[in-house]
């Protein structure tokens, strides 16, 4: 048996190295570079069907490191972290149809998955009736291999306190590194506010894409902080990153991470004591209140900013204060944005203009009255604000699904929390509720739900509560039932 393994393995490496030399000469032959890669995607479908495992931690450790890739002005990805997304994906299909008790019984008919799986229909509903259908199945896809990854996936290779362990170090090796590479940098130009986007390449489009993986990650952070013995050097390692990971948070110039930080032990309160439902309906309350006001009469139109005094601020005391004053320029080009999402809303109330759609017609819909320096987009960025740029895509009802989704998440979430037995289940659940809740902080300024620094976590997170709400179940009922 050893010798045919031995045999086996033997012939798929002389396959792969064939595969390698014809590979490299034609790429020399045709000046086709991407020939090269064949070995590489060889190489990762065979690690994928052998141990899909290993290839999971990969991705995982991919993710601070992955970068973004643009094949036309309409098609990018990121590389390397989405291709093995996709290639997982039909690993992860693949494997549930031969392992059907591979996720915990009662996986797919929680309260929690349930509202994902409809959060996800209703992006295939309205990529249907898009006003650009091609767009919209393309965001649908890349929505599918998110969710069935980091959700499924997740769930099933995720499975003990080990394994959780794992995940932490292969995310918080290379995260570290780019932060060591992004503060060496940073520091040649004397931590100068107004270079800080140019420090970020490659791995981060911009501060705030950094700055969110960087705050989310943080609570992962406390919890494995835990897992050593007091005077052990991980543990020293750990306590030193905790500061280590501020001091890059405060000079990523971000304010939704700052207030991310500080508001991490309010929120580990509001989960302790269950004031999960009141904190809930006083945001709701409030939010209504100033929609009502904003658009009772257009209201909203007194706010509009001086379009000769709203400008950039390269010093960040001044940034902050001109942000109070409605005079600073990254704020109002938002409120520019959120406008025309309302507007758009107001088009297509029902279905939206679908998913990736808000960027080709939300200029359109603008009022020029808000317009400000940088109105004319060429990062090609979106609504920066998740719950307005999914009700311009996705219309009143896929809002209203994703409203569903957080509440049933953080509601159900902290009565998870409460019942775990176990005290390592039950702060890694409190750790997966906080990260949850830092998503959305970030959200609030951002749309980055599905990109590669934050999406992964979010995805990750709803499906851990699930599968230590279902294993907690099953260890409660009678052997033998």
């Amino acid at each position: 048996m050893n010798n045919a393994i031995n045999k086996l393995e033997l012939s798929a490496f002389a396959f792969l190295g064939a595969v390698t030399i014809i590979s490299l000469l034609a790429a020399f032959e045709t000046g086709f570079s991407y020939f090269v890669l064949i070995p590489f995607a060889l190489l990762v479908i065979y690690t994928g069907i052998v141990n899909f495992k290993i290839l999971y931690f990969v991705l995982l450790a991919a993710i601070p490191l992955s970068m973004e890739y643009s094949f036309s002005p309409t098609l990018g990805t990121d590389l390397p972290d989405e291709p093995l997304m996709i290639g997982l994906m039909f690993v992860t299909f693949g494997y549930l149809l031969s392992n059907r008790k591979a996720l915990p019984t009662g996986y797919f008919t929680h309260f929690i998955i349930v509202a994902l799986l409809a959060h996800v229909l209703w992006i295939l509903i309205s990529a249907i009736y898009s006003v650009n259908p091609l767009i919209s199945l393309k965001v649908f896809l890349a929505k599918i291999w998110y969710v069935t990854t980091f959700s499924f996936l997740s769930a099933i290779v995720l499975k003990t306190k080990a394994d959780i362990k794992k995940a932490f170090w292969c995310i918080y090796i290379p995260l570290t590194l780019t932060i060591v590479q992004v503060l060496i940098r940073h520091s040649l130009t004397g931590f100068a506010f107004e270079e800080i986007n140019y420090q970020m390449w490659p791995f981060y489009r911009n501060h705030v894409n950094y700055a969110s993986i960087l705050s989310l990650f943080f609570p992962f952070i406390l919890l494995a902080r835990g897992w050593y013995k007091k005077g052990s050097f991980t543990r020293f390692l750990l306590t030193f990153s905790l500061l280590f990971y501020i001091v890059a948070i405060y000079f990523s110039y971000t304010r939704t991470a700052y207030l991310a930080l500080l508001l991490i032990y309010p929120l580990y309160i509001v989960i302790q004591k269950k004031w999960m439902k009141p904190m809930l309906a006083g945001i709701a309350i409030v939010a209504t209140i100033l929609l009502i006001n904003l658009f009772n009469r257009n209201n909203f139109l007194k706010y509009a900013p001086d379009f000769d005094t709203t400008i950039y601020h390269e010093d960040f005391g001044k940034h902050l204060s001109s942000t109070v004053e409605g005079k600073d320029l990254s704020s109002m080009e938002r409120v520019y944005r959120w406008v025309a999402a309302v507007r758009m809303f107001k088009d297509h109330p029902w279905m939206g203009f679908g998913p990736g759609n808000f960027y080709p017609y939300y200029m359109h819909y603008t009022l020029s009255s808000f317009e400000t320096y940088v109105s004319d987009n060429p990062e090609r960025s979106t609504a920066h604000n998740y719950a307005l740029f999914v009700l311009a895509e996705q219309g009143g009802v896929g809002l209203a699904i994703f409203l569903i989704l957080t509440v049933v998440t953080l509601v159900y979430g902290e009565k998870i929390y409460h019942r775990m037995q176990d005290p390592d289940e039950k702060r890694i659940t409190m750790t997966l509720l906080l990260v949850i809740m830092i998503v959305y902080i970030n959200l609030m300024l951002s749309d980055m739900l599905e990109s590669d620094k934050v999406g992964p976590f979010f995805f990750m997170s709803l499906s851990l509560l699930v599968a230590f709400d279902i294993r907690r179940k099953s260890a409660l009922k009678p052997q033998g039932k």
